[in-house]
């Protein structure tokens, strides 16, 4: 497993949690909620974001149905992330990750730790619970955990 921080992102349609890892790739702590009103704003933020903390990998939470098909929500991020891995640097690697029930077990874990549970910070803990499957993933293949973006 490199070494490197890494985003777990939980795109929607009017707000994206981003979770950030520490350095070793141990940890996935909340770090922020941009708010969806421009694709434009969402991908210049993001981008920001891994500059300034010297991202190596994004992994794009892909919201899947249970069955394993996919609907309007995955076209939506799949367009999401095309656009985004245009404006990354080279050295970023951008990945798909399965999301299915992240947000249902987010809110199972926060009311189980005791935390309240709101719009402003579910999607947050929908993106550590994406950064957290992704990190184990990596842990046990390698570096490559989902499928990147351009070969989708």
């Amino acid at each position: 497993m490199k070494n490197g921080r890494r985003l777990g992102v939980d795109f929607g349609d009017v707000r994206v949690g981003v979770a950030m890892s520490d350095s070793s790739g141990l940890l996935a702590s909340p770090l922020l909620t941009i708010n969806n009103d421009s694709v434009d704003r969402v991908v210049k933020a993001m981008v920001n974001l891994i500059e300034e903390n010297e991202i190596v990998t994004v992994y794009l939470g892909l919201p899947i149905h249970l069955s394993g098909g996919e609907g309007s929500a995955s076209n939506k991020v799949r367009e999401f992330a095309l656009i985004l891995q245009e404006s990354l640097p080279a050295r970023v690697i951008l990945r798909l990750i399965d999301e299915r029930l992240t947000t249902a077990q987010a809110e199972r874990e926060a009311m189980s730790a005791g935390k309240k549970v709101n719009k402003e910070n579910i999607d947050q803990l929908a993106a550590v619970v994406i950064l957290e499957n992704a990190l184990h993933a990596e842990r046990i293949h390698g570096d490559w955990a989902g499928k990147p973006v351009l070969e989708v």
